[in-house]
């Protein structure tokens, strides 16, 4: 079994309402921990939470993607992830101070126990359950509805927003805002406003999503006229290639600058790392959803909302774990064996 680890303290703030939804799950989070540090190397240590939020994304993407999660699994599995994402902006802020864009919040800034920023979670993820627990075909009558969403809760602006970020610290302007003394970077991760759901990582990509690339790519060959429908969407609606290139313009245009001077070159690369591989089941549940649609699947809609109902807290858990700077750190300590 190798090395068990523990994580102890640093639990992030969380609503008896929204614990209804999504109960904290420290088993989860120690199996994922001991998982990811036997398993993954880091430049810094200093990006330990940081990876460890991009690792738990991508594992437990690929168990609903793959098809082995249950409806009663879902809230659990979104705690972990709003727990990691908490974690990795509470780590940022403990090394490089509070970012710019966050310090110029000021007094407009949400405050401790960041009830705002949880009911919005809240309402989210109780509409995707509800839709989960109905089954196939309400998730199906939901998927445009969250497509069109245009926040990072959506998986088309998620995916491009997230995505886009890497652009700007790697890329030379127009596209990006590579400082000086960052080392070039070119394609770490390649995404456009213009190339719709088209992203190309400078990393190994995992099965489940392949599996769904090639899927999404049998459901538009095979019905173009849907696809294009789905697109455009119905009158008065925007449409998603619009949202996407949203998404990626304004992903071009956060973190880069002066709100990522300070680090060391080690955490930049990590955060480069571990924020593309976080895209991965973004990028996934996306594809899923234009499948669900196009082949009228049941299971694909089941396992698209399931899939973006996981990141539902970790945009809000980053920006928490940014502005709650009275917490601290969990320690994630050896779990001795019972009788040593």
């Amino acid at each position: 079994m190798g090395t068990q680890l523990h994580v102890e303290g640093g639990t992030p703030p969380l609503l008896p309402e929204l614990s209804e939804v999504m109960p904290a799950a420290a088993e989860l989070v120690d199996q994922l921990a001991s998982e990811y540090t036997r398993s993954v190397e880091l430049a810094t240590p200093q990006a330990y939470w940081t990876g460890l939020n991009g690792w738990t994304t991508d594992q437990l993407s690929g168990r609903v993607m793959g098809g082995t999660v249950t409806a009663d699994e879902v809230g659990a599995q979104a705690w972990a992830i709003y727990a990691t994402s908490y974690w990795g902006g509470m780590e940022l802020r403990e090394h490089w101070g509070t970012p710019p864009v966050i310090a110029a919040m000021g007094d407009l800034a949400p405050k401790p126990p960041f009830a705002d920023v949880q009911q919005g979670v809240l309402a989210l993820l109780t509409q995707r359950m509800a839709a989960v627990r109905a089954g196939g075909a309400a998730c199906l009558a939901l998927l445009p509805a969250i497509l069109r969403e245009g926040t990072t809760s959506g998986p088309i602006y998620g995916t491009g927003y997230n995505a886009g970020v890497q652009v700007v610290k790697t890329e030379d302007p127009p596209i990006g805002q590579r400082r000086p003394h960052r080392p070039a970077k070119p394609g770490a991760v390649r995404i456009n406003g213009r190339d719709f759901l088209r992203v190309d990582y400078d990393l190994p990509i995992p099965t489940y999503l392949k599996v769904w690339r090639s899927a999404f790519e049998r459901a538009v060959t095979g019905n173009p006229r849907a696809y294009e429908q789905i697109l455009a969407g119905d009158e008065g609606e925007t449409d998603l290639r619009e949202i996407w290139k949203t998404s990626v313009e304004y992903g071009n245009q956060t973190w880069g600058g002066d709100s990522q001077d300070v680090w060391t070159e080690e955490y930049w690369l990590e955060t480069i790392r571990w924020s593309s591989i976080l895209t991965f089941g973004m990028e996934a549940a996306s594809l899923a959803a234009f499948v669900a649609l196009l082949n009228q699947d049941a299971d694909a809609a089941m396992r698209a909302v399931m899939a973006n109902a996981l990141y539902l807290g970790a945009t809000p858990g980053w920006f928490v774990g940014l502005l709650d700077s009275d917490a601290a750190l969990p320690v994630a300590s050896v779990l001795q064996p019972a009788g040593a």
